[in-house]
């Protein structure tokens, strides 16, 4: 991924710790998970789970299979992985793709303690 402005950057961030509850009070946001199929599977190790009722598209394809997003356009979408690696690129991607309302999980969900939001 080339070099961006700090200023062109414009997503939103929320911390793991309190993930369970800011999915509850947000029922409507799109959870996107960008780590791999076997990751989001919980084939690979370590296992750090998946939350409930998440999209998953790997950042490696994010580019490519965009148009199936397109629907949420508009809406909250929460972009995780694993430890924020690709969870920052995969918001920035969609910001510059035009989606409005991207918020990403710090931390991924290696840092998600609570189990009440995951499968």
């Amino acid at each position: 991924m080339e070099l961006v402005k700090a200023s062109t950057i414009s997503f939103k961030h929320t911390d793991p710790a309190s993930i369970c509850s800011y999915i509850k009070s947000h029922p409507n946001t799109i959870l996107l998970d960008v780590r791999t199929k076997n990751e989001f599977l919980g084939n690979a190790e370590p296992n750090f789970g998946t939350l409930k009722n998440a999209i998953n598209i790997p950042i490696q394809e994010l580019n490519d299979r965009m148009a199936e997003l397109k629907a949420y356009k508009n809406k909250d979408i929460l972009v995780y992985c694993s430890h924020s690696h690709r969870s920052p690129q995969a918001a920035y991607l969609l910001t510059q793709n035009g989606f409005a309302h991207i918020i990403n999980m710090d931390g991924g969900m290696s840092q998600v303690t609570a189990s009440g939001c995951k499968k």
